[in-house]
């Protein structure tokens, strides 16, 4: 394949053949022609500045770190489409959240997490959220506008009331929503 100097975004058959690099190997590539980066295990307290030279970069795992911030320089991935920030201590994620749309799977189980950004209602590729154990009480009414490409939400392990599984179910009609049972939990 032979990619010109700007970025482009990989249908998912060309983006499954890209290797997935390491910080340390994607540093010795074509910065244009790493599209995989995985930063898992690093003990990272923010994002590396090298990595911004990787303008194509679209898948981004930057899970069991220990981020306690969104990073909102993630924003500047114009073309990602799977980013997992799961197992950090993140308790909010901002609204650069909203400027990735082209994310179809966003990864962030294990966290802190109390809210969703409004701007979610941006990610209209966006097909699967796993929030597997976070402390999330409730969602903006804004993820509604989703309800025709998310396919699948995993909040298990998250303490929610019923009013707010069914508001959720409302919301998200078509998404298949994986609960734990529901709390008494007055949110």
């Amino acid at each position: 394949m032979s990619f010109g100097v700007n970025a482009q975004l990989l249908d998912s058959i060309s983006l499954a053949a890209a290797p997935t690099y390491t910080l340390i190997s994607a540093l010795n590539q074509d910065p244009l022609k790493v599209y995989k980066l995985s930063l898992k295990k690093m003990k990272l307290t923010g994002l590396p500045v090298e990595i911004y030279t990787f303008k194509n970069l679209q898948v981004l795992d930057i899970s069991k770190n220990k981020l306690t911030i969104f990073p909102t320089e993630i924003a500047k991935f114009n073309y990602l489409q799977e980013l997992n920030i799961s197992s950090n201590k993140i308790e909010i994620i901002t609204k650069e959240l909203g400027d990735l749309i082209y994310l179809q799977q966003l990864i962030a189980n294990q966290n802190k997490i109390v809210a969703i950004p409004p701007e979610i209602k941006f990610l209209k590729k966006l097909k699967f959220i796993d929030l597997w154990s976070n402390d999330i009480g409730s969602f903006p009414y804004e993820i509604g506008e989703l309800e025709n490409s998310l396919e699948e939400i995993d909040m298990r392990v998250i303490l929610m009331s019923d009013e707010e599984h069914q508001k959720i179910k409302e919301l998200l009609p078509k998404t298949k929503i994986r609960f734990s049972k529901s709390c008494s939990c007055g949110f």
